[in-house]
């Protein structure tokens, strides 16, 4: 007997009623489980039971379990109604782990999309609840004059439209009369029924029922059935109405015309009455129109194929024929981070991927959360330090140096890839150049809750354009070292990714300097590939190692490079009157009081005080005062001397 898939579904008590059916017609055919969860911390273990994981609302539910490992080892399923499009759950949920977001009517996914700018429309799907047609037979009516409503009374639901309207089609004719099946959810309601209706002269009108759980026997004498909700997904009491034969009424609530025809639905009270009083009537095509579209039959036929169509290997099959890329990911004390960074690495498509993380000591959870993907998967490997190092650059050693990819993905655990084909887009650059050594691309920016807040976009240089670049810029790079790398590049050409412990911020600059001097092959990707997560913990935010690796970076470029690469454009006359070693020193001083006077101001430093400020960058100070020195030494330096003096003032004045 062959293996059946398993499926578990997830929901909390008391809120499975359109969804135990689902259950009931696939355990025919797979295993099943309801879940029903009182607290999270159960979900985890019925994940693991499950190939499938269907979650009933978009709740806190799945937005623990979206963050769980498990998750990514998984396929996941949420249903989303109406109510949680407005709840903060939708925000809280890591959709990188969720393969289908299933919602119930289009105009609930236009508005989550509009939300969720980063979910992508091909992950979701729109598949409207069932009716049961067999529990509604048709029962052919005419025009008459009872009014149902059917439902709970609360703000959701209009229940003073529904009042006033009601009036409007008694003082038309008052043989007409309003039934209610449902109760009250406020109290302010019923004190405001009761009271109006009296002051209507409504008594004997408006009869209230309670809440049936018989509706098609309640249905028997009653001709018309009437919404006045503002927003629904498809207001399911009315479509089972029509099934059994009942004209709609339906006002235009939010994205109504996308449900309902235009011919049952009004917008103004005016309009209700004309529909009401009309000679229209038709019960064979109110049920028409819900059995050819919102069937139960076609709802779990759809569903069906979803489930059929998700029901492989959660992650794609490793194919040896696909050149293996290693993802390196450093780490220390991100723990908070690492999930979503992991599952966003799992999650990729690409068939032949190893995960490498280097763990540097960390203190935090980090450990017990590697330790729990390590369970679903293996393959992962893990390289925890004795001892806090505290060089990511050294961390990149040991991944180029462990990895057995062909290629190097490296990436910091507080980041993570923004969607499931960044690996092929990187992929796609390599297969169309052979001797391409590095591939990069865009970053989005995003705070510590995972928000988009802006985005960088690189371009393409030609190498001496970007030497020239970093200078103007400081030490600053200009080319993100966090892209794609060919392995080979670090193994067969005998280059090594250079660790400098003075150097503790910068080393992805320093090493792209090294690169471009030996000549390496870079392209870019004109894609988004990572989301950059800019936090307090940010190492870039300590201001003495930002120092420290600057110089390291300027000291590397002006010592390795011509001076005709990174200061262009200078006069040549200039240059053959004074020397040209006096007009190199004079500049790299002049840009190191540049950088004196940009670091003072910038938002690096605003935090601290003036003495702060001037501790830290007399680094700066010194260096620029070291070329200026070297250039009055030089013979013929006496055009620099006032301008040495007058920088020199300033520097002065500005830290001391």
């Amino acid at each position: 007997m062959p293996i059946r898939a398993k499926i578990a579904f997830f929901v909390k008590p008391g809120l499975d009623a359109f969804l135990q059916p689902i259950i009931d017609h696939f355990s025919r055919e797979y295993e099943t489980r309801k879940f029903v969860i009182r607290r999270t911390d159960d979900i985890g273990q019925a994940m693991e039971w499950a190939d499938v994981c269907w979650f009933e609302w978009c709740d806190d539910l799945i937005a623990h379990a979206s963050r769980l490992p498990v998750a990514s080892y998984r396929r996941v399923v949420c249903r989303l109604h109406s109510y949680e499009m407005f709840t903060s759950y939708i925000h809280q949920v890591n959709w990188k782990t969720v393969d289908r977001l299933v919602f119930v009517g289009e105009p609930i996914r236009e508005y989550v999309l509009g939300q969720l700018p980063a979910l992508p429309k091909e992950k979701t799907a729109v598949i409207p609840n069932g009716v049961m047609m067999e529990r509604y037979p048709l029962v052919q009516r005419a025009k008459g004059f009872n009014i149902a409503y059917v439902g709970y009374i609360n703000y959701k639901k209009g229940p003073m439209l529904l009042l006033h309207a009601f009036k409007a089609v008694y003082d038309r004719d008052s043989r007409y009369r309003l039934f209610i099946a449902g109760k009250y959810q406020d109290m302010r309601y019923k004190l405001y029924f009761d009271q109006m209706i009296e002051e209507m002269g409504l008594t004997g009108s408006v009869r209230f029922d309670g809440w049936q759980m018989d509706l098609n026997t309640y249905l028997r004498d009653k001709h018309y059935i009437i919404s006045t909700s503002p927003l629904e997904s498809q207001h399911m009491s009315i479509m089972e109405a029509m099934a059994a034969g009942v004209k709609p009424l339906v006002h235009q609530f939010y994205g109504a015309k996308k449900v309902y025809a235009d011919a049952w639905i009004w917008n103004t009270i005016g309009e209700l009455v004309d529909k009401v009083t009309e000679d229209e009537y038709d019960s064979e095509q109110y049920r028409s129109f819900v059995e050819s579209r919102y069937s139960f039959a076609g709802n779990v036929r759809k569903i069906g194929e979803l489930i059929s169509g998700l029901l492989r290997p959660a992650y794609p099959q490793v194919d040896a024929a696909a050149p293996k890329i290693t993802i390196g990911i450093i780490n220390y004390n991100y723990g908070r981070f690492l999930g979503e960074c992991l599952q966003s690495v799992i999650c990729q498509n690409y068939p032949n991927k190893e995960i490498l993380v280097v763990d540097d000591h960390s203190t935090d959870d980090s450990v017990s959360i590697l330790e729990q993907y390590r369970t679903l998967d293996p393959s992962t490997r893990v390289i925890r330090r004795e001892r806090n190092v505290g060089l990511s650059d050294a961390a990149i050693r040991d991944i180029f140096r462990e990895a057995s990819g062909q290629y190097v993905l490296l990436l910091s655990a507080d980041d993570y890839l923004p969607h499931d084909g960044v690996l092929e887009d990187y992929m796609a650059c390599f297969r169309q150049r052979d001797d391409l050594d590095y591939a990069y691309g865009h970053f989005l920016i995003v705070d510590e809750q995972g928000n988009r807040t802006g985005q960088w976009t690189y371009r393409a240089y030609a190498p001496d354009e970007a030497v020239r670049s970093i200078y103007r810029r400081m030490g600053s790079g200009v080319i993100p070292m966090v892209g794609l790398f060919k392995r080979s590049y670090y193994r067969d050409g005998q280059a090594e990714w250079v660790s400098d412990p003075d150097n503790p911020n910068a080393g992805d600059t320093l090493n792209c300097l090294i690169n471009l001097k030996r000549g390496w092959n870079v392209q870019l990707v004109d894609k988004p590939v990572l989301c950059y997560r800019r936090h307090r913990g940010s190492i870039t935010f300590d201001i003495r190692k930002r120092i420290s690796s600057l110089i390291v970076v300027m000291e590397y470029l002006v010592h390795h490079f011509p001076a005709a690469t990174y200061l262009p454009g200078a006069p040549r006359e200039r240059i053959e009157r004074n020397g040209q070693e006096a007009f190199k020193n004079f500049e790299i001083g002049r840009t190191y009081g540049a950088m004196v006077r940009s670091y003072y101001s910038n938002g690096f430093t605003r935090h601290l005080g003036h003495r702060e400020k001037a501790d830290c960058l007399r680094p700066l100070a010194e260096r620029m005062r070291h070329y200026f020195r070297l250039c009055r030494a030089s013979e013929d330096a006496g055009d620099y001397h006032p301008a040495i003096e007058e920088i020199n003032a300033d520097i002065e004045r500005l830290i001391g």
